[in-house]
């Protein structure tokens, strides 16, 4: 896919994050019933779906001549700006596809601002409860080893311990925060919930 076909094909409005399909010429397709049927209902509307991951991590995607592509890397070949190996979105919230939002990153890079798993119980990024000691336990994870941080009778002192790790490897400070990034009441986002 090249920047000049998603230019032709999609609007980007790097403002709100939002993909629209522009109007198609005849050349696209092979009749002139399918040209005028695919014009008449996209052109104009908001392009893209939101489809989930395994762990239930929603992401943005938009289905161009037959392949499905995540919005955030899209917005990069829009730019005229190389693919990066990934696309990090500063705040966390993976439908949020607007330019400032929109980090090329790596796979060690977009770990250090992630945010806490849905399966964590403790409320704290980082620490569980060991039950063999009957402490918390405190650990993190640095390019994909778990690096173990010590155990503690005190919740506080684990995610102190946590914390210190985090700010030591250049962790982002909304790394393992809490995010309902998914309840935003933006209208350009929901409409991409329906």
């Amino acid at each position: 896919m090249s920047p000049d076909i998603i230019r032709e094909l999609l609007d980007y409005d790097q403002h709100t994050g939002v993909f629209m399909w522009k109007a198609r010429s005849r050349e696209w397709f092979k009749s002139d019933r399918s040209w005028k049927t695919w014009n008449s209902r996209f052109a104009g509307k908001i392009a893209g779906y939101v489809s989930k991951n395994i762990r239930g991590y929603p992401m943005l995607r938009i289905g161009v001549l037959g392949k499905r592509y995540k919005a955030s890397r899209l917005a990069f070949l829009w730019m005229g700006l190389p693919l990066p190996k990934q696309v990090d979105h500063d705040d966390g919230d993976s439908l949020n596809q607007r330019w400032e939002n929109l980090l090329a990153s790596n796979n060690a890079e977009n770990h250090k601002n992630k945010s806490m798993q849905r399966n964590n119980t403790s409320g704290v990024s980082g620490v569980c409860w060991n039950k063999a000691s009957s402490k918390w336990r405190a650990y993190g994870m640095l390019n994909g080893k778990q690096h173990y941080l010590g155990l503690f009778n005190d919740i506080n002192d684990a995610a102190a311990a946590v914390s210190e790790f985090y700010s030591e490897n250049g962790f982002t400070a909304r790394h393992g925060q809490e995010f309902s990034a998914y309840q935003k009441s933006d209208p350009m986002i929901l409409d991409y919930k329906r």
